[in-house]
């Protein structure tokens, strides 16, 4: 039991002596601590600017030139650039000016054609329609036109002539007389009715003439029934064949 307490006496000295040769030896050095140069410690982004940066760089910056300032554009021009699409109609009417000339020319052409046609001859059957060459109205209310105009020898009065007849009622246009397909008929002037004494006169063979006549100068207020009523004006289409003899 007494050699417990020595030991502990001991080894309580020899921790004493040695404590204070650890405090004043220092401690050795490893060759990698001597010769690597002590390294910064890395800065993050963040911290990195404040360092690169001092203070006062914030006021030495140049100011910002302003942009100058552009004035606003006159509206006028817009107005009228505006107005140029509103004016599709003039280029179309000058498009349509040419193909009105052209169907002027077209239709000018058409009645020239229809001038240069040649118009029917005027015949004793194809008369009854034809737009007469002149018209004259005598004293006694007979009216004459001429139709075709003859050759030769005029009609006398009183000559004894050769002629084609119509004879149709002014009033309704009913025939009641007449030689177209018959063989012409050939009688002296004075026994015919005055309207043919009046109006065969001056005739050339060849020639036709309408005639209408008044009933005063006809068949008068009793006409000749069944075929003339009474106070009937007639219609005659002539044709002049030829002269028997120049007076009778």
């Amino acid at each position: 039991m007494n050699r417990i307490p020595s030991l502990m006496i001991a080894s309580s000295l020899l921790l004493t002596l040695s404590l204070p040769a650890c405090k004043s030896k220092p401690a050795e050095e490893t060759p990698a601590a001597a010769t690597a140069p002590a390294q910064p410690a890395e800065a993050t982004p963040a911290e990195a600017k404040p360092a690169d940066t001092q203070p006062g760089d914030a006021k030495q910056e140049p100011p910002k030139q302003e942009a100058p300032k552009q004035e606003p554009k006159a509206q006028e021009p817009a107005k009228k650039e505006d107005a140029k699409p509103s004016e599709p109609a003039k280029p179309d009417v000058k498009k349509e000016e040419p193909k009105k000339d052209e169907a002027k020319k077209d239709e000018a052409k058409k009645d020239e054609v229809k001038k240069e046609e040649p118009k029917p001859a005027v015949t004793f059957l194809n008369c009854d329609k034809a737009e007469a060459l002149s018209t004259k109205k005598l004293d006694s209310g007979v009216i004459v036109e001429e139709l075709k105009i003859g050759e030769g020898a005029e009609i006398k009065p009183g000559a004894t002539v050769t002629i084609n007849y119509h004879g149709t009622l002014k009033d309704g246009g009913t025939m009641f007389d007449t030689t177209r397909g018959k063989q012409p008929a050939t009688f002296p002037l004075n026994r015919l009715i005055k309207g043919w004494q009046q109006g065969v006169p001056g005739m050339k063979p060849g020639g036709i003439r309408r005639l209408t006549i008044p009933y005063a100068q006809a068949y008068g207020e009793s006409g000749r029934p069944p075929v003339i009523p009474a106070k009937a004006d007639l219609v005659f289409i002539i044709e002049a064949i030829g002269v028997v003899e120049a007076t009778k």
